[in-house]
């Protein structure tokens, strides 16, 4: 067989998907079917395998399923073992390693990750100590809202399952590891250096690509860049760790004349050295065990095989954390090395000229870079959009110039630094060309910006259409390569199309915003928000909304609806107003003509370009299948915002939906005295289910299907009340809390 470690690296992630996904019972009676079923075939000759490779493949596959099964077990005994409904418990562990980030340190224990404020640390935890941490501890929770950020998913493969806001802290072995602390230690003190050499708006970008201390970086700059396409640049990843390695490779072996034993040794080791230092991610592994076999393979004066490499890097990955290749790093990482040393290995190799003077002009040059730039961002393009959304359309040619700048950046920066801890003032003078380098990168993100269609959202593809995009693209380039024509690998650019969500499901979303409102629908060709804040959760339109509606393909909002000023129903709309999202109409109830709580909101809003509308009882929407009604406000003035509400039915495919936001009893009697509404499907009650709304006569106007309760978990006000719940459940509707089951999608048609 010419590549066997193909063969293992497949039986390898099988085993990984099976084990995760099946239960132990189905693989013991599935496995064996299958296998007999293969023999069976085998020996009648429908089909031809040699029986040796065979019994590897099913070996490999078995020890793997295996392993991860090992591993949820661990898991799920470790969240049960720590599991403590107190508010406060006590919980011991050795320091794995100490973290710090804006206020807070965070320090990781064996499946424990511990928060600190800065108060409570008293800078006496080594790496090794035992400390018993006391404090409120949880299991870590998955995102609650679709295209949310999933610490579960994440902290799951980095063998962490639990977290813990800690109130205090005893040292009760004050032994350390040595390694460990001096490799902590070092990271800190380059942390200093690289403050005293570079300016403080570019020496967080420093310690992020060379440290992968990313706690400082510039939130703008990181924003800047991932519009861009050039994000990647400011996580440590196998381009970093390339450069490095091939970088004292080539100064040892060509430079220095060292012989090709010393110079692989040497590079070998600062690769593992490096390792240790910034820890050990994903890419960093990945690349740091293919340039070691890399060094292998011309010591010994054998061929180097990217594939080959790249396979035992995933099967040694897989082997040591089994949750990785579920996780983006692994995904994103290896599916890029994978196209290098595949499809685009494949075209370069068949286009190649065959004079030696042809294959260094400038037309194959060219060529080569666009097919390498083009054709990784084609080929992980379905990864990136699964997890990120966007399509950053001119990141190939920034790429072109961004990713040979950057072993200028890293070089130059690593040198000024040397220089500043040997105590040369020529330090200052390097670290200006890495600077400038810098703000050139800063200089085409914001051209890019002005481009038209500098970032198209698609929002997250479905599978079928990931399916249908690879088939299609790999076709593409087979053809092209078979006939030899260049000119078909353009039609790989129109491919992209699959992607994009031309179909949307019309829905009504009700998100959990926790202690808050928050509701998005899709009708026909319009986006709508009715209201969007929180007060249990600070950041909900950075880190919720935004995802939220990233991972919808939404970025345009055709109408928002404010029901009132509370900011827990419009703190995410402030955010979103300052975004790329943009928010064609707001509609604010009448009373906020006057009402200065709305004055914030407003100045934003005009600084968007948002078009502003006051509604007020009787006014009437209706276009193709929506129609909306508004039963409230009035137009008097009212003390309360809250009875400001507006509460308005939309009526689509058959089905009538009423949003109330926080009307009170006495305005749901005010409403009743007006209309009769009817009977309705489905009805986000009001005020989160405060016992001061929700009057039995209203509902029972109303008679609601299902009832949508917008609450946070364990909130103070005591939201739902029995009463409410009490009411609803006597009119024999189905209740849903968010609070409970996270966001809640119901399709429309």
């Amino acid at each position: 067989m010419k590549r066997p470690c193909v063969l293992i690296v497949t039986a390898c992630l099988l085993g990984e998907l099976l084990g995760y996904y099946f239960g132990i019972y189905r693989l013991a009676v599935g496995i064996p079917i299958a296998a007999a079923v293969l023999i069976i075939l085998k020996f009648k000759k429908i089909i031809k395998f040699k029986l040796i490779y065979f019994l590897i493949f099913f070996l490999i596959c078995s020890i793997f399923i295996l392993r991860i099964k090992y591993e949820i077990r661990y898991m799920n005994n470790f969240i049960a073992d720590v599991d403590n409904d107190e508010k406060n418990t006590s919980l011991c562990g050795r320091v794995k390693n100490i973290i710090f980030k804006d206020d807070n340190v965070m320090i990781i224990c064996e499946g424990v990750i511990y928060y600190l404020k800065d108060e409570i640390f008293l800078n006496d935890i080594h790496i090794g100590n035992k400390v018993e941490f006391e404090g409120r501890l949880e299991e870590i929770s998955k995102g609650t809202n679709p295209g949310e950020f999933d610490a579960k998913s994440y902290y799951k493969t980095k063998g962490i399952y639990v977290k813990m806001s800690v109130s205090d802290y005893r040292v009760v072995d004050k032994s350390y590891d040595n390694i460990g602390e001096f490799f902590f230690s070092l990271r800190q003190y380059l942390n200093t250096k690289i403050d005293e050499t570079f300016e403080s708006d570019r020496a967080g970008f420093i310690k992020a690509v060379i440290l992968g201390m990313r706690g400082e970086l510039d939130k703008g700059t990181y924003k800047l860049y991932q519009r861009s396409g050039i994000a990647h640049i400011l996580a440590i990843s196998g381009l970093h760790v390339s450069l490095f390695g091939i970088g004292l490779y080539k100064l040892l072996r060509k430079i220095l004349q060292r012989s090709f034993l010393l110079s692989a040794s040497l590079a070998s080791v600062f690769l593992v050295f490096y390792g240790l230092l910034v820890g050990d991610s994903v890419s960093i592994v990945r690349a740091s065990t293919m340039l070691i076999l890399y060094f292998i393979a011309e010591v010994i004066g054998r061929s180097y095989c990217i594939i080959s490499a790249l396979s035992i890097s995933a099967v040694t990955i897989s082997l040591i954390s089994p949750f990785e290749p579920f996780g983006l790093s692994f995904q994103l990482s290896f599916s890029a090395v994978l196209s290098l040393g595949g499809p685009i290995a494949f075209i370069i190799k068949r286009f190649k000229p065959m004079e030696k003077k042809d294959k260094s002009s400038c037309s194959y040059r060219v060529f080569k870079i666009l097919v390498v730039s083009i054709g990784v961002q084609l080929l992980t393009l379905p990864v990136t959009l699964y997890y990120f959304y966007t399509f950053p359309l001119y990141a190939f040619l920034i790429n072109i110039l961004v990713i040979p700048l950057m072993s200028f950046v890293l070089y130059s920066s690593m040198l000024s630094l040397v220089l500043n801890i040997l105590r040369l003032i020529l330090y200052k003078y390097i670290s200006v060309f890495t600077v400038a380098i810098l703000r050139f990168y800063d200089f085409l993100c914001i051209i890019t910006k002005y481009l038209p269609y500098h970032y198209i959202v698609f929002g997250r593809p479905k599978l079928w259409q990931i399916f249908i995009y690879y088939i299609l693209l790999l076709g593409i380039i087979a053809i092209s390569v078979l006939s030899c024509r260049k000119i078909y690998l353009l039609l790989s650019l129109f491919t992209v199309l699959i992607l994009y969500p031309f179909l949307k499901t019309e829905s009504v979303v009700y998100l959990d915003v926790g202690q808050g409102d928050g509701i998005y629908m899709h009708i026909d060709d319009l986006d709508i928000l009715i209201d969007g804040g929180s007060t249990s959760k600070p950041s909900l339109g950075e880190y919720s909304m935004e995802p939220f509606l990233l991972y919808k393909g939404v970025d345009d909002i055709e109408m928002s609806f404010i029901t009132h000023s509370d900011i827990d129903h419009i703190s995410g709309i402030l955010y979103l107003l300052d975004t790329d999202i943009k928010i064609e109409n707001i509609f604010l109830p009448y009373q906020a003509m006057k009402d200065k709580s709305y004055d914030k909101l407003k100045e934003k809003a005009v600084k968007a370009g948002c078009n502003i509308r006051y509604l007020s009882m009787g006014d009437c929407f209706e276009r193709k299948n929506l129609k909306i009604d508004c039963l409230w406000p009035d137009t008097s003035d009212k003390e309360n915002v809250n009875e400001q509400s507006q509460t308005f039915v939309i009526e689509t495919y058959g089905k009538r939906l009423l949003f109330t936001g926080d009307i009170g009893k006495s305005s749901e009697e005010s409403i009743l005295n007006y209309f009769d509404i009817g009977k309705v499907d489905i009805l986000k009650v009001a005020h989160h289910g405060s016992k001061n709304s929700s009057l039995k006569a209203f509902i029972e106007n109303v008679s609601p299907e299902y009832a949508v309760i917008s609450c946070g978990k364990n909130n103070h006000y005591g939201h739902p009340s029995p009463e409410t719940i009490e009411t609803l459940k006597e009119n024999g509707c189905i209740i849903f809390e968010t609070s409970k089951m996270g966001a809640i999608e119901v399709k429309l048609r």
